[in-house]
């Protein structure tokens, strides 16, 4: 099984600690073999999994901490 990378856009992240809040809760909801780097100042997350990458999953955990998932990024 290959691993899939997509780029999501998230908006409201000021600070490596809004990076961390949304890079925990996006691993817990994913699981195992996730790879979540996200990079506050260009309001990206690339999220890295096995099989694919489920977007409404990520959307769930970018909205549960408190931050505004604008989709995949162009």
């Amino acid at each position: 099984m290959s691993d899939t990378t997509t780029v999501f856009d998230v908006r409201g992240m000021t600070c490596g600690g809004c990076a961390k809040r949304i890079r925990t809760a996006i691993e817990a909801d994913l699981g195992d073999g996730t790879e979540v780097v996200v990079d506050h100042k260009e309001g990206r997350v690339t999220v890295t999994a096995p099989g694919g990458v489920d977007a409404e999953s990520v959307r769930a955990a970018v909205e549960r901490t408190g931050y505004e998932f604008a989709g995949t990024a162009a």
